[in-house]
């Protein structure tokens, strides 16, 4: 089930991500987290809702797991 663009950027807020649209494709926006000492980034296609799919590759590259408060759902 997809959420909203703002809810994503509240909940990646949370954990020191931060997003920046200049350095995406023109149709996507990266975001950012440094993980043991490298910043690691995704892309995320603009609009207003974003696919689970594209939420589940971003938890995963991030390393934001259920033991971070971040749910499977």
């Amino acid at each position: 089930m997809p959420i909203s663009m703002k809810r994503l950027r509240q909940c990646l807020a949370q954990f020191d991500c931060t997003e920046d649209s200049k350095r995406g494709k023109g149709s996507h926006t990266m975001f950012f987290r440094i993980v043991d000492g490298r910043q690691l980034s995704y892309p995320i296609p603009k609009g207003k809702d974003v696919l689970d799919c594209y939420v589940k590759g971003i938890r995963k590259k991030f390393r934001l797991m259920p033991s971070d408060g971040v749910s499977d759902e």
